[in-house]
């Protein structure tokens, strides 16, 4: 997006001047444009009107067998919603991306749609990146805190409605990732998330 100020862009285009190829396009690299993205910077004012958001949702597919679930997360997930089926055979993994610049800030959300069968293992890309300062629900209402682990999983006994959000925080593998709203679908509200 144009860094130009909208006082600079209109006075691009007063009465009698001639505004140069470059002037228009500071003027339309200047709008938010909706399909190509972009950001918003400074001041801004709501807008009063109707503006539609949806979250990506995307059902997973039991590899019927231990091994990957799928190809590595990238940042083009970011955002999404990752629906969890039973499993049916062996540990299944999904491997985050390697954190970098690019990846600080992405976020991506799982949520079990069945009762797991077996466990479901999210890992880092390295063995020196780090998921920290995670919290596995106790079933008491406390929680055990560990500092650094290479991954998180949902055990076979997650249920229907466990989930779990991870976020890359930094491109610094030893403090990359960390996992929130941790939720039980579980009475006890224990045995489904486990760092590892």
């Amino acid at each position: 997006m144009s860094t130009t100020t909208r006082t600079a862009l209109k006075a691009y285009f007063v009465a009698g001047a001639e505004p140069t190829a470059t002037q228009f396009g500071e003027l339309i690299d200047g709008n938010l444009n909706l399909h190509d993205g972009g950001a918003i910077e400074g001041d801004t004012t709501a807008v009063v009107g109707t503006f539609a958001h949806r979250t990506k949702i995307s059902l997973l597919t039991d590899a019927g067998a231990a091994g990957a679930i799928r190809s590595a997360l990238t940042l083009a997930d970011s955002g999404t919603h990752f629906l969890i089926p039973a499993l049916t055979s062996g540990a299944q993994t999904l491997a985050l991306p390697a954190p970098t610049a690019a990846i600080v800030g992405a976020e991506y959300r799982f949520t079990m749609v069945g009762t797991a069968g077996q466990i479901f293992k999210l890992q880092t890309d390295a063995s020196a990146t780090k998921i920290v300062n995670t919290m596995d629900p106790d079933g008491d209402g406390s929680f055990t805190i560990t500092a650094a682990a290479d991954a998180f999983h949902m055990t076979a006994a997650a249920v229907h409605g466990s989930g779990f959000t991870i976020t890359c925080l930094s491109a610094t593998v030893a403090t990359a990732w960390v996992v929130s709203n941790i939720e039980s679908g579980l009475a006890a509200g224990t045995g489904e998330h486990v760092a590892a």
